[in-house]
């Protein structure tokens, strides 16, 4: 199960709330990829990109909002990354259109892996520093 334990939680009520989306995207594809019920997964797996989508959108943006308001030091990087995750998921957008009975679990285990790994390394490291800068810790632009 993905359920959002405390180690995912910086401090910052806002993203705290949002990231918690994340979690709750991630177990459906998690449900999804065990349901023995539904024999071709697309439109489920376009519901759940879509949602991915409308997260990003909402989340990114009030991200960035808050870290321009506090002048983050790294905010170019967070835009970068923010980037990058939008463009795997066009990637995951494009070959799911492609997808077969055998290769749709695939591609869910393929999208909760990266989204594990975002988890890991974007909220663990990258937000987690937005809130130490916001504690007064000094965070270079680097």
């Amino acid at each position: 199960m993905y359920k959002m334990n405390p180690d995912y939680l910086i401090g910052v009520e806002l993203m705290d709330e949002q990231h918690q989306v994340l979690f709750e995207l991630m177990e459906k594809a998690q449900n999804l990829l065990k349901d023995e019920n539904i024999l071709y997964k697309y439109d489920d797996l376009v519901k759940i990109l879509n949602g991915l989508k409308e997260y990003t959108l909402k989340h990114f943006s009030e991200e960035i909002a808050l870290m321009e308001s506090i002048n983050y030091p790294r905010l170019e990087l967070h835009k970068e990354a923010h980037k990058g995750f939008v463009e795997k998921l066009d990637a995951f957008e494009i070959d799911a259109d492609k997808i077969s009975l055998g290769t749709q679990d695939q591609m869910i285990l393929d999208l909760m892996d990266y989204l594990l790994e975002w988890l890991k390394v974007h909220i663990l490291d990258c937000d987690r520093k937005v809130r130490l800068f916001m504690d007064g810790e000094p965070i270079t632009a680097e």
